[in-house]
């Protein structure tokens, strides 16, 4: 007496297709989460003349359309999403002088951060900001806004399917 199983390379087929959209949109999320995270740090970061704001950025570049990643044998690679500042952006009007110049004081020791006070230009962008609180830290308070619902939208993202 034999076994008659019908169905199993569609079965196969269609947790292979499930698996490719679970990543892709979890993915979708983590980028557009980024995006959110990049542009609230923004919104948080003091104001002053030297590029600090154009320096938080993201990889990848939310803007640019594309898709994951392969390694060089044609499989896809871990998909990493990161919001940062980049020390080495130039300083116009300051040649030699980067933003890493004073971005880590900045973020460590301006206010709620720390004791330095904010200068005219973030007390009036302050001003112009109620929801957010411009000054130090913006990185992390930036992170711990957008982690609060982080949790959330993965689920959401995944109840999709």
């Amino acid at each position: 007496m034999g076994v008659h199983i019908e169905g199993l390379f569609a079965a196969e087929e269609m947790l292979m297709v499930l698996d490719s959209t679970v990543k892709k949109r979890v993915v979708r999320m983590l980028i557009k989460k980024g995006d959110q995270l990049r542009k609230l740090a923004i919104k948080m970061a003091p104001v002053d003349e030297g590029n600090l704001e154009k320096a938080i950025k993201m990889r990848p570049d939310p803007g640019e359309p594309g898709g994951r990643e392969r390694d060089e044998a044609g499989r896809f690679i871990r998909t990493e999403v990161e919001v940062y500042i980049d020390m080495d952006m130039s300083i116009p009007g300051r040649p030699g002088e980067t933003v890493g110049t004073y971005a880590y004081e900045i973020h460590e020791h301006l206010t709620p951060m720390g004791s330095k006070n904010l200068g005219e230009k973030s007390n009036i962008k302050q001003l112009g900001s109620a929801d957010v609180e411009v000054g130090g830290g913006f990185m992390v308070r930036a992170a711990d806004k957008i982690e609060e619902g982080l949790d959330q939208a993965l689920q959401a993202a995944l109840e999709e399917i």
